[in-house]
């Protein structure tokens, strides 16, 4: 999410959506590793690209995703 046309970062929203109360799993994406300025704006999680293509690590990523939402639920 390139600031060039006044757009949000993908951590500037990530920090919007949790002072708005949002309690969805928010998961960083980028090319850079950002993974504590995202985690420190509120996201759950990061996922540096390129995210991975092969069936089982793309699984993985998914099974961590739901994990972290059903143990959000669970609290």
């Amino acid at each position: 999410m390139a600031s060039v046309d006044k757009q949000m970062l993908g951590t500037e929203t990530a920090r919007a959506l949790r002072s708005k109360g949002v309690t969805s799993v928010i998961c960083g994406l980028s090319a850079n590793d950002l993974e504590s300025t995202f985690r420190a704006n509120g996201a759950d999680c990061f996922l540096l690209k390129p995210i991975p293509c092969a069936k089982d690590e793309l699984e993985q990523v998914f099974v961590e995703l739901v994990n972290i939402r059903d143990t959000r639920e669970a609290a």
